[in-house]
């Protein structure tokens, strides 16, 4: 359809008008590129993940640069699946829906414990070959 006008569009694919046909033609992109960010924000993390991996014990076991790269990956993780940004509380007190991760502030450190034990082990499991290379952009 490239190079069609928004009526031929319309006609072609048996929409009622120009709008109807641009209405679905910008929602179908958003979509698309929703899930194009959402994939490459899963592989993002994967990586960090593995890194964070790389250096946890060493970092656990007191290597201050260890302890320095750990935080600076936990920070980029935090960055790249949104959950850094502030919270907004209801007057309930309760956080609002737009909180990336309601979970996380009272989770026990025996759940975080279990929580990470099953992430380690998928994580392991991931391949890293094929995933897209990283961007300046």
């Amino acid at each position: 359809m490239s190079g069609a006008t928004l009526q031929q569009v319309a006609d072609c694919l048996g929409y009622r008008s120009r709008q109807a046909a641009w209405k679905a033609t910008t929602s179908l992109l958003e979509r698309q590129e929703q899930a194009v960010s959402e994939e490459w924000r899963a592989f993002q993390v994967a990586r960090l993940e593995r890194l964070l991996l790389a250096v946890w014990q060493n970092a656990l076991d007191g290597d201050d640069r260890a302890g320095q790269q750990a935080l600076r990956i936990v920070q980029e993780i935090r960055r790249t699946t949104g959950a850094s940004r502030p919270m907004r509380v209801e007057p309930s007190g309760r956080g609002s829906a737009e909180e990336p991760l309601p979970a996380l502030a009272n989770m026990s450190e025996a759940e975080w414990a279990r929580r990470y034990e099953i992430a380690r082990t998928e994580v392991r499991s991931l391949p890293l070959d094929g995933l897209p290379a990283e961007s300046d952009n």
